[in-house]
């Protein structure tokens, strides 16, 4: 039982990353007719496939990332799984339904590049989680590690952003916040300008 209460929350978000992809991939959200999409549809799944060994993958360096053992098992949970990703491969494919997919880089690489998905998204969620969780564990200066880290990947979580935010007006580092408002003006993520206004409410005036 204990050994599954670990992982919980891991499945929970393999599962969320799975349902995320299919529901966001499915195409239907392309302007123009039914006819036209299932035309479109049809087109791409006689794509030939194409090299994809040069796209843009991730790797993860856990060289940049604290790695020690801790009493807390759900903390040891996110670092084995971060470990376990770094093995595998990574893409961040935001914005490009199945469809496109397939018309770029051939049906038969579909389901390779989901599964590359599906890794990078749970890579974001649960560096963010573990920097959270060692945030509220006291573990301030290795949370900042996680997020610095994580936040040089450019991933789209707006809690990680405002987390070291957080972390950098507890060290009284404006100059920090200010470049990660800097930071923000060239990434894609949900409620951006709300985000940035939390953010420089923790600027000291």
């Amino acid at each position: 039982m204990h050994v599954f209460l670990r992982v919980l929350p891991i499945l929970i978000i393999i599962f969320a990353a799975w349902l995320n992809i299919q529901l966001r991939k499915t195409g239907r959200g392309q302007k123009g007719s039914d006819e036209d999409f299932w035309s479109r549809e049809s087109r791409a799944n006689l794509s030939r496939s194409r090299d994809i060994s040069g796209l843009d993958y991730i790797t993860i360096d856990l060289n940049r990332l604290p790695l020690n053992e801790k009493e807390d098992a759900t903390l040891n949970s996110y670092r084995d799984t971060i470990i376990k990703l770094a093995d595998k491969r990574i893409l961040n494919l935001s914005g490009i339904s199945n469809t496109q997919l397939k018309e770029q880089y051939g049906i038969a690489n579909l389901q390779r590049l989901i599964e590359y998905e599906n890794n990078y998204i749970i890579l974001v969620s649960i560096l963010y989680k573990w920097a959270r969780r060692l945030y509220d564990s006291s573990y301030l200066d290795e949370a900042r590690i996680v997020l610095e880290y994580a936040l040089s990947l450019k991933i789209d979580v707006p809690g990680a952003y405002k987390l070291l935010a957080e972390i950098y007006r507890q060290h009284n580092e404006p100059d920090k916040i200010e470049a990660l408002i800097s930071q923000l003006s060239d990434i894609s993520i949900h409620g951006k300008e709300k985000l940035i206004r939390s953010i420089k409410e923790l600027i000291p005036s």
